[in-house]
């Protein structure tokens, strides 16, 4: 058996200290914690100097004693010590702000937090945009804002003379748009393309998450500075190949845009007068284009390679080649719209007005090959149509595959196969005629702009919107433009940031 033998000092200091701990009767003050959960706070949205409010749900053990100090924290920045945030936003820059509430238990010391992303959106973002021309010749755009509720009202309509510092031109042409994920990959946007024939700045390129500029195009961005090109662009397309870039028509030339540099114009056999342009779906590389002289379409494509006894030197940044469809025919009449669809095969047609009615040109040509070719032409009767009818073309929604036209303020709808004219809605003409009419991001809705000319009203124009399904105006925008040069819809809401600035329609 082992024993173990304790010194004599050892045991009494070991007594000593049993007994004091045993005979202290002293007096401690211990303080109870007072627990607070702050429930989850939802990430806001606002636009720039925008005023916000939020009220906390706090649960508070012992609400009764409790004694809390609270902040409210920007980034590094405290903006309220109020229970409640009730402020006026100081100048934020765009996109996402971190955010949070610290609640402070001055008895305890105890920090509770919780926070969320506020989201500082631009005054244009998800909405209608109408590129509108004044009598001067001046350009105003004109914008709806489209919201989560889908309750616009003429309060929610703004206006701009041009892209932060950079004004617009005289004399406008288009706007254009392409829907896409933005250069970090982070969200969906879209990019919007504004073309003005006169000034410093024909064509500014921005995206609805900021509403800056990300690109200026002049003739400055010519890569040769020597061969003075002129740069005054009338339309633009963007390929879905997004290596091609985008293409302008300017003065009659075809001319790419890639990198932030234009290529030269691009050279051809003979003389063509290129219009609207059309890139051939789903990143085929090639152009349908109308050539103004001959009154046909062609399709363009760089050369694969050099043709020395033609003196071609092939350019992969030039679309060179002219291919002219097989069986090619002449188009009647104003064009009104064109369309490339893809399916197994790249499908366009070229919609026209004329005293007879509406015509359709159907054109074929598989996918970057040279077999283009005039498949047909088919005409649908149409009382009224003239110059100032308009079309559109829905590709998603309710309106995929259907296109809608007007004569006067009757709007017909047909599909875009096997078409065949229908009456859908007559726009009352109090506001006055139809100027154009255009369809929203997800097709669901038309909109439609008109003008009247005897209104005293500054801006003679309105906006209605007709909804697809039901056939009646469900919202209406009274006197907000001018004359209407171009239309785009950029209405549609995305998963990934400014969500709720789109109506899903």
């Amino acid at each position: 058996m082992k024993r173990h033998i304790f010194p004599y000092a050892t045991v009494l200091a070991l007594s000593l200290l049993t007994g004091s701990c045993a005979e202290d009767n002293g007096n401690y003050n211990y303080k109870s914690i007072n627990e607070v959960t702050i429930a989850t706070i939802d990430d806001q949205f606002c636009e720039a100097g925008a005023h916000l409010t939020i009220s906390p749900t706090l649960t508070i053990l012992d609400e009764n004693s409790a004694n809390l100090t609270y902040s409210w924290t920007i980034g590094t920045d405290e903006v309220s010590t109020e229970k409640d945030l009730d402020i006026d936003l100081p100048a934020l820059s765009y996109g996402g702000h971190l955010c949070a509430l610290t609640v402070k238990d001055c008895d305890t010391g105890m920090q509770y937090r919780q926070t969320f992303t506020l989201t500082i959106a631009n005054p244009f973002n998800y909405g209608y945009y109408f590129l509108t021309r004044k009598d001067d010749g001046s350009t105003e755009m004109a914008y709806i804002q489209a919201k989560a509720e889908d309750n616009s009202t003429i309060e929610d309509v703004k206006y701009a003379t041009g892209v932060a510092e950079y004004p617009f031109g005289n004399e406008p042409k288009q706007i254009y748009g392409a829907y896409g994920y933005n250069s970090d990959y982070s969200a969906t946007r879209w990019q919007l393309t504004f073309i003005t024939q006169e000034g410093e700045t024909p064509v500014i390129i921005t995206d609805n998450s900021t509403f800056l500029p990300t690109n200026l195009v002049t003739p400055s961005n010519f890569i040769e500075q020597d061969k003075g090109y002129t740069f005054e662009p009338d339309a633009t397309v963007v390929s879905m190949q997004a290596s091609t870039g985008q293409f302008f028509t300017s003065n009659g030339q075809f001319i790419r845009y890639a990198n932030g540099k234009l290529y030269r114009p691009a050279r051809h056999l003979q003389e063509y007068y290129w219009t609207h342009p059309t890139m051939g779906d789903r990143g085929a590389s090639f152009a349908w284009v109308y050539d103004e002289l001959s009154k046909r379409f062609y399709t363009l494509q760089t050369y694969t390679s050099d043709i020395p006894e033609l003196g071609i030197i092939a350019d992969n940044y030039a679309y060179d080649n002219v291919i002219e469809p097989t069986d090619n025919c002449d188009i009647k009449g104003k064009i009104l719209y064109t369309y490339d669809k893809y399916s197994n095969v790249n499908t366009f047609n070229a919609y026209t007005s004329d005293t007879d009615g509406i015509r359709i040109y159907t054109f074929k040509k598989s996918y970057n090959a040279k077999d283009a070719a005039f498949v047909d032409e088919a005409l649908l009767p149409l009382s009224g149509a003239n110059e100032n009818t308009t079309i559109t073309v829905g590709s998603t929604g309710l309106s995929n595959g259907i296109f809608y036209v007007n004569s006067g303020n009757e709007i017909y709808s047909s599909p875009t196969t096997l078409p065949q004219l229908t009456s859908f809605f007559t726009v009352p003409s109090d506001l006055g005629n139809i100027e154009k009419i255009g369809l929203s991001a997800l097709g669901n809705r038309l909109v439609v702009v008109l003008y009247d000319e005897n209104s005293t009203e500054e801006r003679k124009g309105s906006v209605v919107f007709v909804d697809i399904a039901t056939k009646k105006i469900t919202h209406t925008f009274p006197h907000i433009l001018h004359h209407c040069a171009s239309y785009w819809g950029a209405n549609e809401s995305s998963n990934l940031g400014y969500g709720q600035y789109g109506d899903g329609k």
